[in-house]
Protein backbone atom coordinates (compact mmCIF):
# COMPACT_ATOMS: atom_id res chain seq x y z
CA UNK A 1 0.00 0.00 0.00
CA UNK A 2 1.17 3.54 -0.74
CA UNK A 3 0.74 5.98 2.14
CA UNK A 4 1.17 9.74 1.98
CA UNK A 5 1.50 11.51 5.32
CA UNK A 6 1.14 15.27 5.84
CA UNK A 7 2.61 16.71 9.05
CA UNK A 8 4.22 19.86 10.47
CA UNK A 9 7.45 18.42 11.85
CA UNK A 10 9.63 15.41 11.17
CA UNK A 11 13.05 14.65 12.64
CA UNK A 12 14.34 11.13 12.18
CA UNK A 13 16.36 11.23 15.44
CA UNK A 14 13.26 11.65 17.61
CA UNK A 15 10.41 9.37 18.53
CA UNK A 16 7.25 11.17 17.57
CA UNK A 17 4.15 9.43 16.31
CA UNK A 18 5.10 10.24 12.72
CA UNK A 19 8.49 8.56 13.12
CA UNK A 20 7.06 5.36 14.54
CA UNK A 21 4.33 5.19 11.92
CA UNK A 22 7.01 5.44 9.24
CA UNK A 23 9.18 2.77 10.88
CA UNK A 24 6.38 0.25 11.36
CA UNK A 25 4.60 0.92 8.07
CA UNK A 26 7.91 0.25 6.34
CA UNK A 27 8.60 -2.82 8.49
CA UNK A 28 5.31 -4.31 7.31
CA UNK A 29 5.98 -3.61 3.66
CA UNK A 30 4.12 -0.37 2.92
CA UNK A 31 5.48 2.48 0.80
CA UNK A 32 5.52 5.80 2.65
CA UNK A 33 6.02 9.42 1.65
CA UNK A 34 6.03 12.20 4.26
CA UNK A 35 5.41 15.87 3.42
CA UNK A 36 6.68 18.09 6.20
CA UNK A 37 8.38 21.38 7.06
CA UNK A 38 12.04 22.37 6.81
CA UNK A 39 12.35 22.67 10.60
CA UNK A 40 15.30 20.66 11.90
CA UNK A 41 15.26 21.55 15.61
CA UNK A 42 12.29 20.57 17.74
CA UNK A 43 12.95 23.63 19.92
CA UNK A 44 12.78 25.91 16.87
CA UNK A 45 9.52 24.20 15.94
CA UNK A 46 7.92 24.70 19.34
CA UNK A 47 9.18 28.28 19.59
CA UNK A 48 8.14 29.08 15.99
CA UNK A 49 11.67 30.05 14.99
CA UNK A 50 11.64 29.23 11.31
CA UNK A 51 13.94 30.29 8.51
CA UNK A 52 11.87 30.10 5.33
CA UNK A 53 15.03 30.52 3.27
CA UNK A 54 15.99 26.93 4.00
CA UNK A 55 15.46 25.13 0.67
CA UNK A 56 13.27 22.13 0.03
CA UNK A 57 14.94 18.76 0.24
CA UNK A 58 14.20 15.07 -0.18
CA UNK A 59 15.85 12.28 1.77
CA UNK A 60 14.98 8.80 3.03
CA UNK A 61 14.34 7.43 6.52
CA UNK A 62 13.68 3.70 7.01
CA UNK A 63 13.18 3.63 3.23
CA UNK A 64 10.39 6.23 3.38
CA UNK A 65 10.65 9.35 1.25
CA UNK A 66 10.75 12.51 3.38
CA UNK A 67 9.93 15.71 1.49
CA UNK A 68 10.65 18.92 3.39
CA UNK A 69 8.98 22.06 2.06
CA UNK A 70 9.09 25.77 2.97
CA UNK A 71 5.94 27.59 4.02
CA UNK A 72 3.86 29.69 1.66
CA UNK A 73 2.68 31.47 4.80
CA UNK A 74 3.04 31.03 8.54
CA UNK A 75 0.52 32.97 10.62
CA UNK A 76 1.99 33.36 14.11
CA UNK A 77 2.88 29.69 14.15
CA UNK A 78 -0.82 28.82 14.33
CA UNK A 79 -1.76 28.43 10.66
CA UNK A 80 1.04 27.11 8.46
CA UNK A 81 0.68 26.35 4.78
CA UNK A 82 3.33 24.86 2.56
CA UNK A 83 3.88 25.71 -1.07
CA UNK A 84 1.58 23.62 -3.27
CA UNK A 85 1.62 19.86 -2.71
CA UNK A 86 -0.75 18.95 -5.59
CA UNK A 87 2.00 17.69 -7.89
CA UNK A 88 3.52 15.62 -5.09
CA UNK A 89 0.18 13.93 -4.40
CA UNK A 90 -0.30 13.18 -8.11
CA UNK A 91 3.24 11.85 -8.51
CA UNK A 92 3.16 9.61 -5.43
CA UNK A 93 -0.27 8.07 -6.25
CA UNK A 94 -1.09 7.12 -2.64
CA UNK A 95 -3.84 4.73 -1.55
CA UNK A 96 -4.07 6.33 1.90
CA UNK A 97 -3.88 10.04 2.72
CA UNK A 98 -2.87 10.44 6.36
CA UNK A 99 -3.16 13.96 7.85
CA UNK A 100 -1.66 14.89 11.23
CA UNK A 101 -4.02 17.49 12.73
CA UNK A 102 -5.75 20.25 10.76
CA UNK A 103 -3.42 21.51 8.02
CA UNK A 104 -4.32 23.96 5.23
CA UNK A 105 -2.63 21.86 2.52
CA UNK A 106 -5.00 18.98 3.16
CA UNK A 107 -7.58 20.66 0.91
CA UNK A 108 -5.16 20.17 -2.01
CA UNK A 109 -5.61 16.42 -1.71
CA UNK A 110 -9.31 16.51 -2.61
CA UNK A 111 -9.05 16.54 -6.40
CA UNK A 112 -6.86 13.46 -6.35
CA UNK A 113 -9.15 11.67 -3.89
CA UNK A 114 -12.29 12.46 -5.90
CA UNK A 115 -10.71 11.09 -9.07
CA UNK A 116 -9.57 7.94 -7.26
CA UNK A 117 -12.53 6.50 -5.31
CA UNK A 118 -10.42 3.74 -3.73
CA UNK A 119 -8.28 6.31 -1.91
CA UNK A 120 -9.06 6.83 1.77
CA UNK A 121 -8.31 9.84 3.94
CA UNK A 122 -7.80 9.78 7.71
CA UNK A 123 -6.69 12.30 10.33
CA UNK A 124 -5.12 11.89 13.74
CA UNK A 125 -5.51 14.67 16.26
CA UNK A 126 -3.46 15.82 19.25
CA UNK A 127 -5.11 19.00 20.57
CA UNK A 128 -7.26 19.06 23.70
CA UNK A 129 -8.28 21.60 26.33
CA UNK A 130 -5.01 21.07 28.21
CA UNK A 131 -2.72 22.08 25.35
CA UNK A 132 -4.89 24.31 23.14
CA UNK A 133 -7.78 26.80 23.13
CA UNK A 134 -6.59 28.47 26.34
CA UNK A 135 -8.38 31.76 25.66
CA UNK A 136 -11.47 33.10 23.90
CA UNK A 137 -9.55 34.06 20.75
CA UNK A 138 -7.87 30.68 20.45
CA UNK A 139 -11.11 28.76 20.91
CA UNK A 140 -13.51 30.94 18.93
CA UNK A 141 -11.27 32.36 16.20
CA UNK A 142 -8.37 29.98 15.69
CA UNK A 143 -10.29 26.75 16.14
CA UNK A 144 -13.94 27.45 15.45
CA UNK A 145 -13.43 29.82 12.49
CA UNK A 146 -9.99 29.46 10.91
CA UNK A 147 -9.34 25.77 11.40
CA UNK A 148 -12.92 24.50 11.44
CA UNK A 149 -14.87 26.61 8.97
CA UNK A 150 -12.09 27.42 6.51
CA UNK A 151 -10.11 24.18 6.48
CA UNK A 152 -11.96 21.34 8.22
CA UNK A 153 -15.56 21.79 7.09
CA UNK A 154 -14.85 21.67 3.31
CA UNK A 155 -12.99 18.40 3.66
CA UNK A 156 -14.87 16.88 6.59
CA UNK A 157 -17.10 14.47 4.61
CA UNK A 158 -14.10 13.07 2.75
CA UNK A 159 -12.32 11.91 5.93
CA UNK A 160 -13.24 8.31 6.72
CA UNK A 161 -11.99 8.27 10.29
CA UNK A 162 -10.59 10.60 12.94
CA UNK A 163 -8.00 9.28 15.40
CA UNK A 164 -7.65 11.36 18.57
CA UNK A 165 -4.57 10.23 20.48
CA UNK A 166 -6.06 10.67 23.98
CA UNK A 167 -9.60 10.85 25.36
CA UNK A 168 -9.21 14.61 25.82
CA UNK A 169 -8.74 14.96 22.06
CA UNK A 170 -11.93 12.96 21.48
CA UNK A 171 -13.83 15.44 23.63
CA UNK A 172 -12.20 18.40 21.87
CA UNK A 173 -13.01 17.16 18.35
CA UNK A 174 -16.58 16.41 19.35
CA UNK A 175 -17.28 19.69 21.17
CA UNK A 176 -15.27 22.16 19.10
CA UNK A 177 -15.26 20.63 15.63
CA UNK A 178 -18.63 18.84 15.97
CA UNK A 179 -17.24 15.51 14.79
CA UNK A 180 -19.71 12.75 15.80
CA UNK A 181 -18.39 10.26 18.35
CA UNK A 182 -19.10 7.42 15.91
CA UNK A 183 -16.39 8.81 13.62
CA UNK A 184 -13.78 8.99 16.39
CA UNK A 185 -11.45 6.22 17.52
CA UNK A 186 -8.55 6.63 19.95
CA UNK A 187 -5.16 5.81 18.45
CA UNK A 188 -2.85 5.66 21.48
CA UNK A 189 0.66 7.01 21.17
CA UNK A 190 2.56 3.75 21.22
CA UNK A 191 6.30 3.23 21.62
CA UNK A 192 9.10 1.45 19.80
CA UNK A 193 8.64 -2.11 21.06
CA UNK A 194 11.24 -3.50 18.66
CA UNK A 195 13.91 -1.14 19.99
CA UNK A 196 12.98 -1.96 23.59
CA UNK A 197 13.41 -5.67 22.92
CA UNK A 198 16.73 -5.03 21.18
CA UNK A 199 18.06 -2.96 24.10
CA UNK A 200 16.85 -5.37 26.77
CA UNK A 201 18.78 -8.18 25.05
CA UNK A 202 22.04 -6.29 25.65
CA UNK A 203 23.94 -5.67 28.88
CA UNK A 204 23.34 -1.92 28.81
CA UNK A 205 21.15 -1.98 31.95
CA UNK A 206 24.03 -3.19 34.09
CA UNK A 207 26.52 -0.87 32.37
CA UNK A 208 24.45 2.25 33.05
CA UNK A 209 23.72 1.30 36.65
CA UNK A 210 27.38 0.57 37.31
CA UNK A 211 28.40 3.88 35.74
CA UNK A 212 26.22 5.75 38.26
CA UNK A 213 27.09 3.63 41.27
CA UNK A 214 23.76 1.80 41.38
CA UNK A 215 23.98 -1.62 43.01
CA UNK A 216 22.08 -4.66 41.76
CA UNK A 217 19.64 -4.54 44.67
CA UNK A 218 19.07 -0.77 44.36
CA UNK A 219 15.94 0.73 42.80
CA UNK A 220 16.12 3.41 40.12
CA UNK A 221 13.30 5.91 39.58
CA UNK A 222 13.18 7.49 36.13
CA UNK A 223 11.80 10.93 35.29
CA UNK A 224 12.51 13.53 32.65
CA UNK A 225 11.64 15.64 29.67
CA UNK A 226 12.11 19.37 29.23
CA UNK A 227 12.63 20.77 32.74
CA UNK A 228 9.84 23.29 33.19
CA UNK A 229 7.64 24.22 36.18
CA UNK A 230 4.59 22.56 34.58
CA UNK A 231 6.24 19.17 34.99
CA UNK A 232 6.44 19.67 38.78
CA UNK A 233 9.77 17.82 39.00
CA UNK A 234 10.51 19.78 42.17
CA UNK A 235 7.69 17.92 43.96
CA UNK A 236 9.25 14.59 42.99
CA UNK A 237 12.64 15.73 44.27
CA UNK A 238 11.15 16.76 47.60
CA UNK A 239 9.31 13.43 47.89
CA UNK A 240 12.52 11.56 47.02
CA UNK A 241 14.41 13.38 49.76
CA UNK A 242 11.67 12.66 52.29
CA UNK A 243 11.81 8.94 51.55
CA UNK A 244 15.56 9.18 52.24
CA UNK A 245 16.45 5.59 51.43
CA UNK A 246 20.00 4.81 50.30
CA UNK A 247 18.72 2.03 48.01
CA UNK A 248 16.77 4.54 45.91
CA UNK A 249 18.30 6.42 42.97
CA UNK A 250 16.70 9.02 40.71
CA UNK A 251 17.61 9.43 37.03
CA UNK A 252 16.58 12.81 35.59
CA UNK A 253 16.73 12.76 31.78
CA UNK A 254 16.49 16.05 29.91
CA UNK A 255 17.36 19.65 30.53
CA UNK A 256 15.96 23.19 30.68
CA UNK A 257 15.82 25.53 27.73
CA UNK A 258 16.88 29.18 27.93
CA UNK A 259 13.50 30.23 29.34
CA UNK A 260 13.69 27.79 32.25
CA UNK A 261 17.23 28.14 33.57
CA UNK A 262 15.96 29.47 36.91
CA UNK A 263 13.77 26.42 37.37
CA UNK A 264 16.75 24.14 36.72
CA UNK A 265 18.74 26.15 39.26
CA UNK A 266 15.96 25.51 41.78
CA UNK A 267 16.12 21.77 41.06
CA UNK A 268 19.89 21.70 41.47
CA UNK A 269 19.57 23.49 44.81
CA UNK A 270 17.04 20.88 45.96
CA UNK A 271 19.47 18.06 45.12
CA UNK A 272 22.67 19.63 46.41
CA UNK A 273 24.79 16.99 48.13
CA UNK A 274 22.53 14.03 47.25
CA UNK A 275 24.67 11.57 45.30
CA UNK A 276 21.67 9.37 44.53
CA UNK A 277 20.14 11.99 42.22
CA UNK A 278 21.67 11.75 38.76
CA UNK A 279 21.19 14.48 36.14
CA UNK A 280 21.77 12.69 32.85
CA UNK A 281 20.95 15.53 30.45
CA UNK A 282 19.56 15.29 26.94
CA UNK A 283 19.74 11.91 25.25
CA UNK A 284 18.89 10.72 21.79
CA UNK A 285 16.00 8.33 21.35
CA UNK A 286 18.07 5.19 21.89
CA UNK A 287 19.72 6.73 24.94
CA UNK A 288 16.33 7.38 26.55
CA UNK A 289 15.33 3.75 26.07
CA UNK A 290 18.68 2.55 27.39
CA UNK A 291 18.22 4.54 30.60
CA UNK A 292 14.65 3.33 30.90
CA UNK A 293 16.03 -0.20 30.73
CA UNK A 294 18.29 0.67 33.67
CA UNK A 295 15.36 1.90 35.78
CA UNK A 296 12.67 0.11 37.80
CA UNK A 297 9.90 2.70 38.16
CA UNK A 298 8.95 5.93 36.38
CA UNK A 299 7.41 8.98 38.05
CA UNK A 300 6.05 11.99 36.13
CA UNK A 301 4.20 14.42 38.43
CA UNK A 302 2.56 16.33 35.55
CA UNK A 303 2.58 17.31 31.86
CA UNK A 304 1.97 14.24 29.75
CA UNK A 305 4.52 13.24 27.12
CA UNK A 306 5.45 10.24 24.98
CA UNK A 307 8.01 9.23 27.62
CA UNK A 308 5.11 7.94 29.72
CA UNK A 309 4.31 5.34 27.06
CA UNK A 310 8.00 4.63 26.50
CA UNK A 311 8.33 3.84 30.20
CA UNK A 312 5.37 1.45 30.15
CA UNK A 313 6.71 -0.38 27.10
CA UNK A 314 10.07 -0.62 28.90
CA UNK A 315 8.31 -2.47 31.73
CA UNK A 316 8.24 0.33 34.29
CA UNK A 317 5.23 0.85 36.58
CA UNK A 318 4.14 4.50 36.47
CA UNK A 319 3.20 7.19 38.95
CA UNK A 320 1.74 10.14 37.03
CA UNK A 321 -0.26 13.29 37.65
CA UNK A 322 -3.27 14.49 35.69
CA UNK A 323 -3.43 18.29 35.82
CA UNK A 324 -6.56 18.31 33.66
CA UNK A 325 -7.61 16.56 30.43
CA UNK A 326 -4.55 14.31 30.66
CA UNK A 327 -5.90 11.20 32.34
CA UNK A 328 -4.22 7.93 31.38
CA UNK A 329 -7.09 5.83 32.70
CA UNK A 330 -7.60 4.51 29.14
CA UNK A 331 -4.18 2.82 29.46
CA UNK A 332 -4.72 1.50 32.97
CA UNK A 333 -6.98 -1.48 32.35
CA UNK A 334 -4.47 -3.85 33.95
CA UNK A 335 -3.24 -1.66 36.82
CA UNK A 336 0.21 -0.59 35.64
CA UNK A 337 -0.31 3.05 36.70
CA UNK A 338 -0.97 5.05 39.84
CA UNK A 339 -2.64 8.25 38.68
CA UNK A 340 -2.93 11.34 40.87
CA UNK A 341 -5.62 13.88 40.04
CA UNK A 342 -4.79 17.57 40.00
CA UNK A 343 -5.57 18.25 43.66
CA UNK A 344 -3.70 15.08 44.66
CA UNK A 345 -0.35 16.06 43.11
CA UNK A 346 1.49 16.80 46.34
CA UNK A 347 4.84 15.85 47.82
CA UNK A 348 3.13 13.59 50.35
CA UNK A 349 1.05 11.71 47.76
CA UNK A 350 4.00 11.25 45.42
CA UNK A 351 6.03 9.93 48.35
CA UNK A 352 3.28 7.50 49.39
CA UNK A 353 2.79 6.30 45.81
CA UNK A 354 6.49 5.54 45.36
CA UNK A 355 6.70 3.77 48.72
CA UNK A 356 3.59 1.70 47.97
CA UNK A 357 5.37 0.23 44.96
CA UNK A 358 9.05 -0.06 45.84
CA UNK A 359 8.50 -1.40 49.35
CA UNK A 360 5.79 -3.92 48.37
CA UNK A 361 7.40 -6.64 46.28
CA UNK A 362 4.09 -8.32 45.41
CA UNK A 363 2.53 -5.08 44.17
CA UNK A 364 5.67 -4.17 42.25
CA UNK A 365 5.64 -7.56 40.48
CA UNK A 366 1.94 -7.25 39.60
CA UNK A 367 2.44 -3.76 38.18
CA UNK A 368 5.39 -4.92 36.07
CA UNK A 369 3.26 -7.74 34.63
CA UNK A 370 0.53 -5.19 33.95
CA UNK A 371 2.94 -3.09 31.86
CA UNK A 372 3.47 -6.10 29.57
CA UNK A 373 -0.28 -6.61 29.07
CA UNK A 374 -0.77 -2.87 28.52
CA UNK A 375 1.94 -2.85 25.87
CA UNK A 376 0.51 -5.83 24.03
CA UNK A 377 -3.01 -4.40 23.91
CA UNK A 378 -2.48 -0.64 23.58
CA UNK A 379 1.08 0.41 22.75
CA UNK A 380 2.58 -1.95 20.15
CA UNK A 381 2.89 -0.21 16.76
CA UNK A 382 3.09 -3.59 15.05
CA UNK A 383 -0.64 -3.77 15.83
CA UNK A 384 -1.56 -0.08 16.08
CA UNK A 385 -0.78 0.55 12.41
CA UNK A 386 -3.56 -1.89 11.50
CA UNK A 387 -6.12 0.47 13.05
CA UNK A 388 -5.14 3.09 10.49
CA UNK A 389 -5.29 0.67 7.55
CA UNK A 390 -8.59 -1.09 8.11
CA UNK A 391 -10.44 1.16 5.66
CA UNK A 392 -8.14 -0.09 2.93
CA UNK A 393 -8.74 -3.80 3.35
Amino acid sequence: MKILMLCEFYNETLEYQENLLVKYYRKHGHEVTVITSTYESVFDYYNNKHDNKIPSKIYFDHGAKIIKLPFKFNFLGKIKKYISIKNIVEDEKPDLLYIHDVMPNMTEMLDYKKRNPHVKMIMDYHADYSNSAYGWLSLNVLHKILRKKIYMDPIRKHIERFYPVVPGSTKFLNEVYKIPLKDLEILPLGADVDLVEEIQNTGIRNEIRAKHGVKKEDIVIFTGGKLTPVKKTDLLLKAFHEINNERLHLFIIGDADAQNKEYKKKLLELTQGNQNVHYIGWLNNKGVYEHLSAADLAVFPASQSIVWQQALVSGLPLVVGDTGEQSVAYLNEFGAIIELKNNEITVENIKKSIESIVFDEEKFTKMKLATKRTTEKYLDWNHLINNTLKFNK
